[in-house]
């Protein structure tokens, strides 16, 4: 079954975490060479038939092929074979091209897992704890925003992630797409199995080495139904009423749970002076959704942009909906906002309905599909491209924020966010 998503980098936290232990997929029982025959032209043929570029971005499709089949027959295991087909699919110098786990390797890896609840960013070359959940393990424990993690489990976090290095050094990925990979890789590997302890070293605030023994407890949060091949995802939602009447709502992914939460979000704020929507670390998700929350903010007809497959356009219209919020809007981003978040952040930026605050995003927003392969992976390819409003390839690039404010350790450790704040200031101006 496929599903038409504008989606980043949905299953890393699964994928990598499930890759640090097993291979990403197990071989069926039957002919392995046969079957591995028809993933790698099921994978080189759709690219071949249904990329939204006939030219491919100047990449030598047909050569690629040559140079990647004889590697994909020699590989020794399941794992090496998906990961040749991974940077195969990597020439492209594209998201959304991606070989992933079984859905039901991935759901194995997600439910029932153990966490401490924290939420890393990566802060000048260093994974830095940006957020710590109330009440959960990590703040029991006396972990705080600003502390930077050195080990895990006696490895240093270099260590842990050296592979994945090499692996995104080969797919030659965008800086922020590298963080995002790199962010999720290491919380991953933090959240293990539920009731096992987390030996964790950090630099406090005094940059003094300081150690926690940490249970992890079951997630116990609210997961989204499975799609198709898309499989089920986390659902966080955050609302409330900052000082100076203003609103802040942030959520993880642009799934379909979030949808009544947004609304009902929105219109408790319909007397608010302005909206601030936190889209850091907001890899994206369905995209249909991006213009229906941009109509609760209109008040004229609109548009997101566009997405061009080899069949035609497709426009993001915006709709506008009874009595929209008419406030100011702003909305963070960071290199961790990719795809649909960044379809909302491009489309509203330009249509001058909000400012951008922030960093600049993932530069990840091309719409994709899944499909089962023969081996059981999960096969995610693009099937267009995205233009903003203004005509403007967000790919590679980014949505470029219209005040620019790095995120800092050093604010964390104070207590501050200086995103947010700067978000704040603007709106009181």
């Amino acid at each position: 079954m496929k599903f038409l998503l504008t989606l980043a980098l949905f299953t890393l936290t699964a994928f990598y975490a499930y890759a640090q232990t097993t291979a990403v997929v197990s071989p069926p029982a039957a002919d392995t060479r046969e079957i591995r025959i028809k993933t790698f032209e099921k994978v080189w043929n759709t690219v071949n038939d249904n990329h939204y570029d006939p030219t491919f971005g100047g990449v030598d499709w047909k050569k690629v092929r040559e140079t990647y089949y004889p590697k994909a027959m020699a590989a020794v295991s399941a794992r090496e074979f998906h990961g040749i087909l991974g940077q195969m699919l990597g020439e492209l110098k594209l998201s959304h091209f991606s070989i992933l786990p079984s859905a039901a390797a991935i759901a194995a890896a997600q439910n029932g897992r153990g966490v401490i609840g924290i939420e890393l960013k990566m802060l000048d070359g260093e994974p830095v704890i940006n957020r710590v959940d109330k009440d959960s393990a990590a703040d029991k424990a006396g972990l705080k925003p600003g502390f930077s993690v050195s080990k895990i489990d006696g490895k240093g976090w270099g260590e842990l992630t050296k592979e994945l290095d090499v692996s995104l050094t080969a797919r030659k990925v965008t800086d922020g797409t590298r963080k995002i990979y790199f962010e999720r890789t290491i919380e991953g590997i933090i959240n293990g199995k539920p009731g096992t302890t987390l030996n964790l070293e950090v630099l406090d605030a005094d940059n003094q080495p300081k150690q926690f023994s940490i249970v992890r407890a079951v997630f116990a949060g609210e997961m989204s139904q499975a799609m198709g091949n898309f499989p089920p995802q986390e659902v966080v939602f955050e609302s409330k009423m900052l000082p100076n009447n203003i609103g802040y709502i942030r959520f993880n992914m642009w799934i379909i749970p979030q949808m009544p939460k947004l609304r009902k979000a929105i219109r408790e704020f319909a007397e608010a002076r302005a909206i601030v929507f936190d889209l850091r670390g907001n890899p994206g998700g369905v995209g249909g959704m991006a213009p229906g929350i941009a109509g609760l903010l209109a008040d004229k007809k609109s548009s997101l942009g566009t997405m061009t497959m080899r069949s035609g356009p497709m426009e993001f219209i915006v709709y506008p909906q009874e009595n929209p919020f008419n406030g100011k809007v702003v909305i963070l981003d960071d290199h961790g906002s990719g795809s649909t978040s960044e379809v909302f952040a491009a489309g509203m930026q330009e249509s001058k309905r909000a400012i951008v605050v922030g960093t600049t995003s993932a530069g990840a927003v091309l719409p994709s599909v899944f499909e089962k392969l023969p081996t059981g992976a999960i096969f995610q390819y693009a099937i267009s491209d995205y233009r903003s409003p203004k005509n403007i390839l967000i790919e590679g690039r980014g949505v470029i924020p219209d005040i620019e404010v790095k995120q800092t350790r050093t604010a964390l450790l104070k207590g501050q966010d200086a995103q947010l704040d700067a978000a704040v200031n603007f709106i009181l101006k």
